[in-house]
C-alpha cells in the first residue's frame, strides 16, 4: 500500500469529520485505493463509489463488497444523493468545457476537489527538461494539468473555494454560490 495514499485518505476522513459528512459520493475511482481506506478508517461512514467503465463497478463490487458501487458517467450524469462529492485525481480527465458541464450539473452541491498535480513553473520546467524533444504537433489531449488559477476558473460561477491541502496535493472545498 501507498503511504502518501494512506496519509491522504487520513487527511481526507479528518476534512470530512469537520464538516460532519456522513454519505460521500466519489467519482472516477478507478482502483478506488484512497475510498477503501477511507471506508476502512470510518466504516459507518457510507462510501459510494463511482466510475463510468463497467468492468471497473463489476471488479470494485466483488473485491470491496463494503463500497457502494454504481456507473456514472460524470460527463452527463448529475450528483448522487451524499453529503459531499469527492473528484480525487480526476482533474486531468476532462477538458475545460466538460468540467464546465459537470460544475454546472453539480451547482447545487458541496465538493472537495483534490488534485492530481498543479502546473506552476517549477513543473513546467521539469516537464521541459526530462522530454527535450518533445514535439507539440505530437502531444496527448489526455492529462491536462492546470494552474491554480485555470483550475478556479472551471468552478467560479457555480461555487465557492477554499483551498486546502490533503497531505500531498492541492485540495479545494467548493460550497454552492
Amino acid at each position: 500500500m501507498d503511504p502518501d495514499i494512506q496519509a491522504r485518505a487520513r487527511a481526507v476522513d479528518a476534512w470530512l469529520e469537520d464538516n460532519d459528512c456522513r454519505v460521500i459520493a466519489s467519482y472516477g475511482v478507478g482502483a478506488a485505493a484512497l475510498e477503501w481506506w477511507l471506508s476502512r478508517l470510518r466504516p459507518s461512514r457510507k462510501t459510494i463509489c463511482t466510475d463510468y467503465a463497467d468492468d471497473t463497478v463489476r471488479r470494485l463490487s466483488l473485491l470491496a463488497p463494503e463500497l457502494h458501487v454504481s456507473r456514472h458517467d460524470l460527463r452527463h450524469d448529475g450528483p448522487l444523493a451524499a453529503d459531499v462529492h469527492l473528484f480525487h485525481r480526476i482533474d486531468t480527465e476532462l477538458s475545460n468545457r466538460e468540467w464546465r458541464e459537470v460544475f454546472l450539473r453539480f451547482k447545487s452541491a458541496s465538493i472537495l476537489v483534490v488534485a492530481a498535480q498543479v502546473l506552476d513553473f517549477r513543473t513546467l520546467l521539469q516537464e521541459v527538461l526530462d522530454r527535450p524533444r518533445m514535439r507539440l504537433r505530437r502531444a496527448s489531449r489526455a492529462g491536462f494539468l492546470r494552474t491554480r488559477g485555470a483550475l478556479g476558473s472551471l468552478w467560479l460561477p457555480t461555487h465557492h473555494a477554499l483551498p486546502l491541502r490533503m497531505h500531498d496535493l492541492d485540495a479545494w472545498s467548493l460550497t454552492p454560490r
